[in-house]
């Protein structure tokens, strides 16, 4: 990340997101109607819940290394019951869009499947995959109308080797937005846009 004058450039302060972080409540929903029964409360932290939670670990990312989830704060931010919580975390590990590297006190290290999300430039995904043997996950082309909404593929180097090659550009050198960057503030992508210094 560079600097001018000690502003930050935004144009690559987020993360990448891959096909598992919409396909984890896809795949919830689904387990829930198969089962006929809620083991979750009604309401925000049903629909979109898992999502939201893979996407506010995905922000803590910090190179290629677990993130630390502090079960009573992420609760108390998200307004869920420490238990609703920790029984996501489970589920998730359990398929696997999480890893779980250990847990102390109510803190937990927690790896991320590189198919949900990732940085760019600093994650290579096939040895992300490898340190623990993630499958690969996307949703069907289908969407909700497909019979089976989420695909799981086990882990497979040469699947993820594929994977690789197909987004070599998204995990290398991704498309920046510099619009109203303070470092590249005059470099727009849009054409007849004016300098936001202006």
């Amino acid at each position: 990340m560079t600097t001018n004058n000690m502003r930050p450039c935004v144009c690559d302060a987020g993360f990448s997101q891959g096909p598992a972080l919409l396909a984890a409540d896809l795949q919830h929903q689904q387990e829930l109607t198969k089962e006929s029964r809620s083991t979750m409360r009604a309401g925000r932290e049903e629909v979109g819940a898992l999502a939201l939670l893979l996407t506010r670990l995905a922000c803590r990312l910090r190179g290629d290394a677990p993130v630390t989830l502090d079960f009573s704060d992420e609760a108390a931010t998200v307004e869920l019951s420490t238990s609703v919580l920790q029984e996501q975390v489970a589920w998730l590990v359990e398929h696997r869009y999480l890893a779980l590297d250990g847990m102390v006190d109510g803190l937990a290290r927690l790896w991320i499947n590189p198919a949900v999300a990732f940085l760019p430039r600093t994650t290579d995904p096939r040895r992300a995959a490898a340190r623990h043997r993630f499958p690969y996950i996307v949703t069907d082309a289908q969407g909700m109308s497909a019979q089976q909404r989420v695909h799981v593929v086990q882990y497979d180097e040469d699947v993820w080797q594929r994977v690789y090659q197909l987004n070599a550009e998204q995990f290398n050198e991704p498309p920046t937005l510099r619009y109203d960057c303070p470092v590249h503030h005059g470099d727009s992508p849009f054409p007849g846009s004016r300098d936001p210094q202006d």
